[in-house]
Order: structure tokens, then C-alpha cells, then sequence
């Protein structure tokens, strides 16, 4: 098997070269920085799937002094066809010295066999000093491509385009904290008109990928039905002395204990989701959720209004489930929010009498219910958690994070800004999808989280279906 493709990632200091790099390998632990200088050495990321290297990327430091170092190779040249041999030479001659230091690091692995990825900032203007450093990578006799990236506001990506085309047979632009998984693709297909001898390499990169991206999908809705199941079937067993007395610290703690079970399953689902897609840092809780809605705790008042279904669906809900009575009771914890007081009612979940026990109209507080439960039984079930709209809720929270790990690119390192408040995707199901998902949920709580085959088949089916419409694959990262 032949070796794989090595691309080395060349251009002035601060273009975004590692920027392109981390976005390239899917590795944010690239390290990426304003300051001009950042990367000093040549750095390989190979680009792994089961143990094997698909592609490897070189991260350089920028050219210090191409003007002067092009003066050098002309005063040597002999002919057009010695050139190559020329910037080889180069590098010999001052690998050890105090001058051309950056040159001699970036050419190196271009010399050994890597292919040029010319990078270019095209918010900025294009100045004839570029011009040096073209022509050094056009003598190395290197395939090479250049991909204009975008730093800022700026736009001169026509005049840097024709400049480029001087020197590059291929010329794409390139916005490292956008670009897409097809994208990404692209730049590997084109490179197989510009390198015949990797042809083989590049295509097996790119089945490879490919396969990888559709098992990544299937692990994640693997891993939404695994969270669901868990938080909808999780319950404690309390096991009470004879004379032992039931305080309410006792049973706010209970509470609190059981709720903050919930609040891990929701967390270790999204790190799940987020290590399928090689997130290393932690991205997704404060910086690319950073917005009111998200800081919110699972269980706050503005997440029920935020998310899962409005006031007609959750009513359309209970009556599928045979559940439209005696549903709401008033929590003793964070008062008697939008729907919040149904979720913990649910929390002692010991059927239908307790909920009718709790009507509002009756006056019951949950503290009340959950003291007479404590008082007259020694053994008790907590949960799970009986609210029908608490796992649509769960879901849509869900759908909402894993589109932004999918829309972030590894190269990201501030804090993702979405404007707006974002819309319930639960709320735009078919009647027939909610339907289906009420009973699926009452058969997971019921399952004592062992639900069958063909209930996870089903679960299984349905969050795909959610992420191919609300997160599809070919627009995003």
C-alpha cells in the first residue's frame, strides 16, 4: 500500500494556516492564535481512522524573508529544470544558520514530498511582496493549491484570485470556521487532479472518511435514544427503618439527588455526542452555548418555555397517553413554573392517585404528597419522572446541541454567537410523530430501563428521522 498523502500548510504568518489545519484534521487541539508567530516548527497531524494514517497535514511557520531568500536561489539557478534542486540546496545551506530559519522549516517537508496548500488572507489586500514567496513554492516543482481563507471583514478575494491563478492550476476559497464536510471532501478530490500518483491514497482517504462520518451519525443516535431511555426509566429505591422518620430536609434531598441524576444523564450524553466528533476541549458548555437559554439549568422555568412542545401539544399529549387529569402539582422547589410543577409531581411517581391527590385545585403542595407517602410507606419508588413533556423537552435540547457541534469546525476556539431564540424543533412534528413518541416514552418508563428490541428499533428510527430534517449532514461541518 502506497504511503499517504502529506500536505504541507504554507503561507505568511497569521493567514490562518493552523486555523485550516485544526479545521482540515479535525483536531482542536491544533493550537491557534491572533499573535503572528504562534507556530515556530513544523508540526505533522496524521489523520487517523482504526489505527490507520488516511492523509497527514504539516502546519509551518510563515515566511520570514522570501524576497531575500529568492535572490539567493536566482544568483544559483542554472536553468528552469534545476530549480527544484536550487530550494533544496537552499535549505542545505542554511538549515544550521541564523538566517532564512523559517524558510529552511516550511520548505523541508516540501522537499521530502509533501503537496502545497498556499494559504492567503482574502480580507486583506494583495501586495506584490506575496509575489516572493509564490514563486519559491512554484520552483520546488511541488503540486500545490491555494485556498483563500477569511480573517475578517475585508474583501479583496477577486484581485487575490487573480494573482493566485499566476501561480496555482487550482485556487478555492476558504472560510476554516465554516467550511462543511463536503468541502472538506472537495479539496482531497481536487488534489487528485494535481497529484495522479495518489490517486489510490486519496481515494481510500475519502471512502474512508465517508464511512466514517455515517457511523459517526449512527453512534450518535445511538447515543440521544441511550440518554433518553436512561432519564426516562431512572427511579431510587428508599428502604426506610420502622421508626424511621421522614424530615423534609430528607425528602428535599432526595429530590435534589434525583434530579441531579438527570442533569449527569443529559450531561454525559452530550459529551458522548461531542467526543464522536473528536471535540477535545470543552466547547459546548460555556463557549458554543453561551447564551441565556443554554446556561439554564435543565429545570428552570425558561427552559420549559424554551423548548419541547407548546400548551396544545403537551394537552394533545396527556390524552394520548390517557394522563390529561390531575396532572399538575405545585413543586416546592423553584416555585410553580411553566410545566415545571407537572415534571416534579411525576418525580414520586406512584400512579394516578397520587397525581389526583395533587391536583392544584385540591391545594396538596408536593412537599404535602411526597411527607404522607414517606410517612405511610417503608418502601418507596422515586420515579421516574412521569411529565410527558419532560422528554420531549430532553430531546429537542438534544437536537439543538448537536447542531452546533456540528456547525462549529475545530478551528473555533471563541464563543459560537447564535442570534435569536431558538425555535422548539418538537413543536414542528407532524401529529403522528408526537403520537408515536408518547407511547414510545410510556414504554421506555415502564421497561425499568430494559426496554425490548423493537422499542429501541422504533426510538432509533425516530431521532434519525429528527436529525436527517432539523441537523442534515451535507450542510454543515
Amino acid at each position: 500500500m502506497s504511503a499517504p498523502p502529506v500536505f504541507a500548510v504554507v503561507g505568511r504568518a497569521n493567514k490562518g494556516k493552523s486555523s485550516i489545519v485544526a479545521a482540515l484534521a479535525e483536531d482542536d487541539r491544533v493550537e491557534t492564535s491572533p499573535i503572528p508567530g504562534t507556530t515556530t516548527v513544523c508540526t505533522e497531524f496524521p489523520v487517523k481512522l482504526d489505527g490507520e494514517t488516511i492523509f497527514v497535514l504539516v502546519d509551518t511557520p510563515g515566511f520570514e524573508d522570501a524576497p531575500r531568500a529568492l535572490a539567493w536561489m536566482r544568483a544559483h539557478e542554472v536553468d528552469a529544470a534545476s530549480r527544484s534542486a536550487i530550494v533544496a540546496s537552499f535549505v542545505d545551506a542554511h538549515a544550521n544558520g541564523p538566517d532564512f530559519v523559517e524558510e529552511c522549516r516550511l520548505l523541508r517537508p516540501i522537499i521530502d514530498g509533501a503537496s502545497i496548500l498556499y494559504v492567503v488572507d482574502g480580507t486583506k489586500p494583495y501586495r506584490q511582496n506575496y509575489e516572493a514567496e509564490m514563486e519559491i513554492l512554484r520552483w520546488t516543482g511541488r503540486p500545490g493549491m491555494a485556498l483563500i481563507n477569511r480573517i475578517g471583514p475585508g474583501d479583496h478575494l477577486d484581485e487575490w484570485r487573480r494573482a493566485l491563478d499566476q501561480y496555482f492550476r487550482i485556487v478555492r476559497d476558504f472560510d476554516a470556521f465554516r467550511v462543511s464536510f463536503t468541502e472538506r471532501m472537495r479539496l482531497l478530490t481536487a488534489f487528485r487532479e494535481l497529484r495522479p500518483d495518489w490517486d489510490a491514497p486519496i481515494n481510500r482517504a475519502i471512502d474512508a472518511l465517508r464511512t466514517d462520518r455515517a457511523l459517526r451519525r449512527q453512534e450518535t443516535v445511538r447515543a440521544l435514544s441511550e440518554g433518553l431511555i436512561s432519564a426516562l426509566s431512572y427511579a431510587i429505591e428508599l428502604s426506610l427503618g420502622a421508626e424511621e422518620q421522614i424530615t423534609a430536609a430528607r425528602r428535599a434531598e432526595v429530590e435534589r439527588q434525583f434530579l441531579d441524576a438527570l442533569r449527569e444523564m443529559e450531561q454525559k450524553s452530550r459529551r458522548k455526542v461531542e467526543s464522536l466528533y473528536r471535540y477535545h476541549r470543552e466547547l459546548f458548555t460555556v463557549d458554543a452555548l453561551e447564551r441565556p437559554v443554554f446556561q439554564d439549568d435543565l429545570f428552570a422555568q425558561s427552559t420549559w418555555e424554551a423548548f419541547g412542545l407548546d400548551p396544545k401539544q403537551i394537552i394533545a399529549a396527556y390524552a394520548i397517553a390517557g394522563a390529561l387529569t390531575g396532572s399538575v402539582i405545585d413543586a416546592s422547589v423553584g416555585g410553580a413554573s411553566f410545566l415545571l410543577g407537572t415534571a416534579i409531581g411525576g418525580l414520586l411517581g406512584v400512579g394516578a392517585g397520587m397525581r389526583h391527590a395533587a391536583q392544584r385545585a385540591g391545594g396538596d403542595s408536593l412537599s404535602k404528597v411526597a411527607k404522607n407517602i414517606f410517612d405511610n410507606k417503608k418502601q418507596q419508588r422515586v420515579g421516574p419522572l412521569s411529565d410527558l413533556n419532560f422528554p420531549f423537552i430532553l430531546l429537542d435540547r438534544s437536537l439543538f446541541h448537536y447542531r452546533n457541534v456540528l456547525s462549529r469546525t475545530h478551528a473555533q476556539r471563541a464563543v459560537v454567537k447564535v442570534e435569536g431564540k431558538p425555535q422548539g424543533i418538537v413543536t414542528t412534528l407532524s401529529l403522528q410523530q408526537r403520537n408515536a413518541l408518547v407511547k414510545l416514552f410510556s414504554k421506555i418508563r415502564k421497561s425499568g430501563g430494559a426496554p425490548g428490541d423493537a422499542t429501541r428499533a422504533a426510538l432509533d428510527d425516530a431521532v434519525r428521522e429528527l436529525l436527517d430534517t432539523h441537523a442534515p449532514e451535507a450542510e454543515i461541518a
